[in-house]
């Protein structure tokens, strides 16, 4: 759980932050308990699904009128996702189309499993009444880069999960492109010290700043930024410098955040509760 403010300055201060595990049951009183410790004034409310919950898909832009759009998109998503269409909630939202476009136009489409969904409703709207928006991870990842000073030229946010990694193409405040490296090794001679397939991110780095460059016609993206930091990333940072000339770093809050003291940061569940709490999108599809 995480608070934020905005300065005049423009620069976001991190008021509060934690994370604390507890059953379903337990979760209402805890963020009841939070919430009403909370001195200033509450703004918007969101909240991030897991991983599990949701599918984000990259498909065909519907050339139908505005008011028809999910539904299109709902259509074509029967044959794409793993559970049944009828316990998913689906919404949209676009990508930049490239300078040169000779097919489809192209967006992204998240289908939710509904009673995720659900369950994330009930245990917000039990505590407080005012609750804005429940997103996914990359784009509260993609609010988090956009505060980076990278994010100007462009750059990569790899965000490591346990059998898998995330590979976020972002510049300014726009996301690009997500892509998603599973791991396919626990050992061997492509492993550091318990993060897989060292080889298998270099080339899907490669891969992706070909198709941006390309695609979009733009500038060689020169920034790779590693989250969570943790002792991997700094190993994987420091393998990837062998395989790449980018510029590598892990993720850093102090220099994009004012951090509040006792304020804790450090997890990756609170990395993406803070990149939820930096949300300022205002557009409905």
């Amino acid at each position: 759980m995480a608070t934020t403010s905005r300065a005049r300055d423009g620069r976001y201060r991190l008021e509060s932050c934690f994370a604390v595990k507890a059953p379903l049951a337990e979760q209402r009183a805890v963020i009841s308990s939070w919430l009403a410790a909370e001195r200033s004034e509450l703004g918007a409310v969101g909240t991030v699904l897991d991983a599990a919950d949701y599918q984000l898909l990259l498909v065909e832009s519907p050339d139908v009128l505005a008011a028809e759009l999910k539904a299109a998109v709902r259509w074509r998503l029967k044959d794409m996702i793993d559970f049944p269409l009828d316990e998913a909630v689906v919404d949209v939202f676009g990508i930049p189309e490239p300078v040169r476009r000779t097919g489809a136009k192209m967006m992204y489409a998240v289908a939710a499993k509904r009673q995720a969904v659900e369950d994330h409703v009930a245990t917000i709207k039990a505590v407080t009444q005012r609750f804005d928006v429940i997103d996914i991870p990359e784009l509260a990842l993609r609010n988090l880069a956009a505060q980076m000073p990278e994010a100007a030229e462009g750059m990569i946010l790899l965000w490591l999960n346990a059998q898998s990694a995330q590979l976020l193409v972002i510049k300014q405040s726009t996301l690009y492109l997500a892509r998603t490296v599973q791991f396919t090794s626990q050992r061997g001679s492509n492993t550091v010290s318990g993060v897989p397939d060292v080889d298998a991110i270099a080339l899907e780095l490669q891969r992706s700043t070909d198709y941006f460059e390309s695609h979009y016609e733009q500038s060689p993206i020169g920034h790779l930024v590693i989250a969570p930091h943790n002792e991997h990333a700094d190993m994987l940072a420091a393998a990837l410098r062998d395989q790449t000339s980018m510029r590598i770093q892990t993720i850093d809050l102090n220099r994009v955040l004012t951090v509040a003291p006792g304020a804790d940061a450090a997890s990756r569940s609170t990395l993406l509760a803070i990149g939820a709490a930096l949300r300022d999108d205002h557009l409905k599809l």
